[in-house]
């Protein structure tokens, strides 16, 4: 006779353990998959911070040993430099190479050196663009060549290279995860912890299902419902405890089960959560003038180019607002540029305490700050304007030195029916001019208002 086989000819202690396990293994498998992903992306996103900060240090010691790219070229290639400045430096206790305390290179000479470290700790993760201040390639690396200006779409990641506080190059990593042989090692061993728990999950599972499936069917309805739940996300279940059987222990076991994944779920939402709240941290720092406080001209230019689209779709009232405080030259001669950099610093201050939350500020360069007024006329920019004028005229500057006085002009624009907001910024700075011109310490805007001042 034939061998036939039907599910549903199992007996109902059959069909428990194969729904308990097959659920069970299931939620296990998937929140190991999950952990194994956040691991490699955490892993991914350290080991690429780690390269980044070595090779922005390589650049920045190749500028400050040789003073530019095209004078470091004639003594030495970028690459050489870097290989000669990491046989110098030894792995720290996590294995990442450290320099010597008070790093100095100089140009290549026939003189030895600590040994280099292995291969394995000196293999870079990742290549990387490196452009010069104007944009311009430094490294034949696909799709660019030396010389090469950097396309639009690569501009927004790339990265400044400071040295001294000034900007010498931009960087941007490329490529895929080249791991080292330490790297190797720790995700194997990371693995192999995960693995081993699962497993053990796995295992933990099938001996409950086999010593206490005949118990179940009483508790079968809430404990599938629970796990239903748990497939649709929910991870976080309780089955109630009727009786201290082997049903009950089982429903003790998947409340601690539900508990753990669904912490360990939690765990890695929160990881997640913190390292996109430290990208949103760097993309702020990224956006703001460092002395002020205020956004930046990138920032400003792209907000403003949006603002300006709107009024013009919408026919709503937009103004630009473009100041330059008054002789800050002679702030720098006579009085030193540390106390022109606190009266910037101050004037930052009035203009956030002053314009609304919905304006935008900016440093737009030197002394010159900018500020668009959304959903704004000129009446009422200008009206803003001037409080700002009074504000600076009137702060208690003889707190920064006794002697000090400092006024600010101010040019305004609301022509929106220009082509674009550089044009509205030209106007504005054509008004600021004419202040300056008039006596400076006013207001002067594209149309006909009185002056103050």
């Amino acid at each position: 006779m034939p061998f036939s086989f039907s599910f549903n000819s199992l007996s109902l202690r059959t069909k428990l353990i194969c729904y308990l396990l097959v659920t069970s293994q299931v939620s296990i498998a998937i929140v190991g998959v999950l952990s194994h992903q956040r691991l490699m992306q955490k892993f991914d996103s350290l080991v690429m911070g780690e390269s980044s900060r070595n090779f922005q240090a390589d650049v920045q010691q190749y500028f400050r040993t040789y003073g530019t790219w095209a004078e470091g070229l004639q003594q030495e290639s970028f690459r050489a430099f870097a290989e000669r400045r990491r046989a110098t430096m030894a792995p720290d206790a996590g294995g990442v190479l450290r320099p010597p305390p008070n790093e100095q290179l100089g140009p290549v000479t026939e003189s030895g050196g600590r040994p280099p470290p292995p291969e394995d700790l000196r293999r870079p993760p990742f290549r990387f663009y490196l452009f010069d201040t104007n944009f311009r390639s430094l490294f034949d690396l696909s799709p660019y060549h030396p010389g090469d200006s950097i396309r639009d779409e690569d501009k927004g990641r790339m990265q400044p290279i400071l040295l001294d506080g000034k900007v010498v190059a931009y960087s941007s990593p490329q490529g895929e995860v080249n791991y080292s042989a330490l790297d190797l090692g720790y995700l194997a061993a990371m693995r192999e912890s995960l693995l081993v728990g699962t497993a053990a999950g796995m295992l933990l599972t099938l001996l409950i299902g086999v010593v206490l499936g005949n118990r179940l069917s009483h508790a079968l309805r809430k404990l599938t419902r629970a796990v239903h739940a748990m497939g649709q996300g929910d991870l976080r279940q309780r089955v109630p405890v009727e009786t201290q059987d082997e049903a009950g222990v089982l429903a003790q076991a998947f409340n601690r089960m539900s508990d753990e994944i669904a912490q360990q779920y939690e765990d890695l939402r929160k990881s997640h959560a913190q390292i996109e709240a430290m990208a949103a941290q760097m993309r702020e720092l990224s956006l703001r003038d460092v002395l002020t406080g205020l956004h930046n001209r990138r920032h400003f230019d792209e907000q403003c180019a949006q603002f300006f689209a709107a009024a013009q779709r919408y026919q709503r009232p937009f103004s630009v607002m473009l100041g330059d405080i008054d002789h800050f030259k002679s702030v720098n001669d006579k009085f030193s540029h540390a106390t022109g950099d606190e009266v910037l610093r101050r004037i930052g201050q009035i203009l956030q305490t002053t314009m609304r939350a919905s304006d935008l500020v900016a440093r737009y360069g030197g002394e010159e700050f900018v500020v668009a007024f959304p959903e704004t006329d000129l009446q009422h920019a200008r009206e803003a304007c001037e409080v700002l004028r009074r504000r600076v005229e009137t702060y208690p500057w003889h707190e920064v030195h006794p002697d000090l006085r400092i006024t600010i002009s101010v040019g305004l624009s609301s022509d929106t029916t220009v082509a674009s907001f550089h044009t509205m910024l030209e106007a504005a700075d054509a008004q600021l001019y004419r202040a300056k011109r008039e006596g400076r310490n006013q207001v002067c805007s594209d149309a006909a208002m009185p002056a103050a001042g």
